[in-house]
């Protein structure tokens, strides 16, 4: 989790979220209406909005992952262990996948586009807190005082 990886995951999420929403306009181009083959892809991008695909992904989808490095950073520091790791890539997939399914739904002609974007904006940073909280406990509470005193017995 250091910033050159931070910086690595940021440019390969927008790389594979573009590549997502191209994917999905493609998919739900004219061809799925009008009969059994998509739009041929020599013909596709004449209405694609280039500026949106290329600036949409990286800015409002992509920054709450650099966020969500950033505060993972901030309470790990130098504790690293391969179980703070797994729940790290655990929310940043599940994250992902939300993202992906959200852009997906967003591309289809007849949906409110508008309501399935906002799925990536309020749907997905729940998974990054809820990972990001795992985490922060697990640090918060590796610090603790330990426990001195008498013990009760276990049984009845």
């Amino acid at each position: 989790m250091t910033r050159g990886g931070t910086a690595l995951r940021y440019a390969v999420v927008s790389v594979l979220l573009i590549a997502a929403q191209v994917g999905s306009m493609w998919f739900h181009s004219a061809g799925v209406y009008q009969g059994d083959a998509n739009v041929p892809l020599r013909k596709f991008p004449e209405d694609l909005d280039v500026f949106f695909v290329l600036t949409f992904a990286p800015t409002i989808v992509g920054l709450k992952y650099l966020a969500y490095d950033a505060a993972v950073r901030a309470f790990t520091k130098d504790y690293r262990t391969p179980a703070l790791l797994l729940c790290f890539g655990a929310g940043y997939a599940a994250a992902f996948a939300m993202d992906v399914a959200c852009l997906f739904a967003a591309s289809r002609p007849v949906s409110d586009s508008g309501l399935a974007i906002l799925g990536t904006i309020l749907q997905s940073p729940l998974a990054l807190v809820a990972a990001g909280g795992v985490i922060a406990a697990t640090v918060l509470l590796k610090d603790r005082p330990p426990h001195t005193g008498a013990t009760r017995p276990y049984g009845p």
